[in-house]
């Protein structure tokens, strides 16, 4: 033992150096700071000057090896600050709370609920010094903050929430008397939170006091028993639960709630509780807790006609403490002053003037606090009301709002449907036209080709060489118009490009034609140009143009031409016909213009199959005609080049 004794020694400075260079941070000295952090919390109600001297021992480690450490800081200083405010010396208390606020501002996992907490013993302070509407605000502010109302789980959590209830009660039902707000709906409200706050025993303690507290205010004086009960249940458990300070308390509170029970307690059984607890609160030395004992025990040996008792409980304040600094508790100071002249009123004591004329003061401070909070619950009210009905507003807008987002949802789904539904009737109307332009072509390719070579046939002059050609061609429109049915009509008219010389479709579209007339020539110009598109369409389209040209030659030519436009290719089909009105022209390729005889019919046809290309080729493919009467038409076909 010696020599572990020895080795220690040497080793001990070493090791103090080792520690003076270790870097922020340092988890042994973090841990060492919680620990005294941890002593100076459990011992804030049973030895005030513990608390603040451990949190002072946290405070040097942190100021010399760890200022960075933030959270272990602000719960030293928080510490220190309960300390000063249980020894009643509000100045420094609310010196170190503003140290705390300041910390708040830096980052630390801590900040939020340990800013909370300085700020709930700030309102503590203010409510002791009777400064209640500014108190309110402060609490009010508080009850709106994230980390209280965010949900709660750790021990400082539950701490900081545990002290905003034992405040709220306390500025309710002490310093207002239990006046506003509904008290009932409080008391229900932490009753229902306090099962989930646990900290320690002092705290349950505390908590069990103000509701006590509150259940007495309100007359229930059996179940604020109950709560006594409690608190005598814990203190029972021995010296690790023992607490002078919430004993004094729960005494107290038996005290007042038995002495609301006439008949069944002796008076001399209630005057020993009060001043049991006074003599509790002597030895916790809080002056403001000591001057409330001796309030409460005076007040008390006055209400039974102990004057005596009485007086001597409140010389025992005045010789050996000395009273509290001006207003710093004006409730129970004003309360002391007139136990005072209440005992002495018969006497000839020279302080009476004095005492008066201090409870006076405190009397009419009092009153101005009471006037401050009394404007600023009127206007909180107003501001509740309003409030109420703004939100009825707003849930009435949102009502309103999703409602028309569910219709506007809705009309675009149906509109949507119905565009959809009017792009397929347009494209179903389409096909069936296209399928009826087929038909009506098939007629008009019989009447305009086959007719023709019908009539040829039916000529008793015409040679057998002749005969044999014509009818040639006769089956070869015949194949041509079978095959173009087969693939058009079931599907309308079907779209199958590639690259073809022109000179091919004049040469086709010159076999397929049999002139009505003798006096009619059919000129088609040599080409070399070559064209994209439907090679059996455009032959269709094309010869369409050229019958329905010879149709309304008499005599002359029709010309079929071709000529290069930049990427298009214009086919021109020019006679010397009869020619037409502006009104007959613009009325050429519309349906209305068929007649019964089913004229009109391939030029339909013809406008759709140029429609087809330029749906395909987007390059502005169309078909035009420029007529005057009597001087022939020229029909303008533009078509696309590869």
């Amino acid at each position: 033992m010696k020599i572990c004794r020895f080795l220690f020694a040497l080793v001990a400075p070493a090791l103090l150096l080792s520690c003076q260079k270790q870097p922020v941070g340092d988890a042994l000295l973090r841990s060492q700071v919680d620990g005294l952090n941890k002593e100076a919390f459990v011992n804030r109600y049973r030895a005030p000057q513990t608390c603040i001297d451990k949190a002072d021992s946290a405070l040097q480690i942190v100021s010399t090896y760890l200022p960075s450490y933030i959270d272990g800081r602000m719960r030293a200083l928080n510490n220190l600050a309960y300390g000063y405010y249980l020894q009643a010396d509000g100045d420094r208390a609310l010196q170190i709370i503003d140290n705390v606020e300041t910390l708040a501002k830096m980052r630390s996992d801590n900040a939020e609920v340990e800013e909370d907490l300085a700020r709930l013993l700030r309102v503590r302070l203010l409510q002791r010094r009777g400064q209640i509407a500014e108190a309110y605000r402060e609490l009010y502010d508080l009850g709106q903050t994230k980390s209280l109302r965010a949900p709660g789980g750790n021990l400082l959590h539950n701490y900081a929430l545990s002290e905003y209830y034992i405040t709220l009660l306390t500025l309710n039902f002490h310093y207002r008397d239990g006046q506003q707000g509904n008290a009932m709906q409080l008391i229900d409200e932490v009753e229902d939170k306090r099962a989930s706050l646990k900290v320690d025993y002092a705290q349950d303690m505390a908590l069990n006091y103000a509701l006590a507290y509150g259940f007495y205010s309100i007359g229930e004086t059996s179940r604020a028993l109950d709560y006594c009960d409690a608190n005598m249940t814990i203190l029972s458990y021995g010296e690790g639960a023992y607490c002078p300070y919430q004993h004094a308390n729960t005494l107290q509170m038996m005290a007042h709630c038995l002495r609301m029970q006439p008949g069944e307690v002796q008076p001399d059984s209630v005057l020993q509780l009060y001043d049991n607890s006074r003599q509790l609160f002597y030895h916790c030395n809080d002056p403001y807790q000591m001057l409330g004992g001796t309030n409460s025990t005076a007040n008390y040996a006055m209400m039974i006609g102990d004057t005596a008792t009485a007086w001597q409980v409140l010389q025992e304040w005045l010789t050996e403490t000395d009273q509290l600094p001006t207003f710093e508790a004006p409730k129970m100071e004003a309360a002391l002053f007139d136990l005072l002249l209440r005992c002495r009123i018969n006497s000839n004591d020279p302080r009476l003037r004095q005492w008066y004329t201090r409870r006076e003061q405190l009397v009419d401070f009092i009153s101005q606090n009471a006037q401050e909070d009394f404007v600023l619950q009127h206007s909180l009210d107003i501001a509740n009301r309003r409030s109420h009905w703004q939100s009825i507003v707003v849930q009435v807008f949102v009502v309103m709002t999703i409602v028309l987002a569910v219709l506007i949802v809705l009309l675009w789904r149906t509109t949507l449907r119905l565009r959809r539904d009017k792009r397929s009737l347009e494209q179903a109307n389409r096909r069936e036209v296209e399928r009826i332009a087929n038909v009506e072509t098939c007629l008009s390719v019989i009447r305009h080709d086959v007719g023709p070579f019908i009539g040829y046939l039916n000529q008793p002059s015409l040679t057998d060489e002749m005969r044999n050609e014509v009818a040639g061609q006769l089956q070869r429109t015949f194949d041509n118009l079978k095959r173009w049915t087969r693939l058009s009509l079931p599907e309308g008219l079907t779209f199958q490009p590639s690259t073809f010389a022109l000179q091919e479709v004049f040469d086709d579209v010159s076999h397929q034609t049999v002139l009505p007339k003798p006096e009619v020539k059919v000129i088609y110009r040599p080409t070399h140009l070559r064209m994209w598109g439907d090679r059996m369409l455009i032959v269709i389209l094309l010869r369409n143009v050229v019958n329905n040209a010879l149709q309304h030659t008499d005599h002359g030519m029709v010309e079929v031409s071709a000529e290069a436009q930049g990427q298009m290719v214009v086919i021109s089909v020019a006679d010397t016909g009869s020619g037409m009105e502006e009104t007959q022209r613009t009325r050429l390729f519309k349906a209305d213009r068929v007649g019964d005889d089913g004229h009109g019919f391939g030029l339909i046809l013809c406008r759709h199959i140029v429609k087809k290309h330029d749906d395909n080729t987007r390059r502005g493919c169309r078909i035009e005609v420029q007529s005057q009467p009597k001087q022939g038409t020229v029909v303008k076909i533009t078509l696309a080049q590869p």
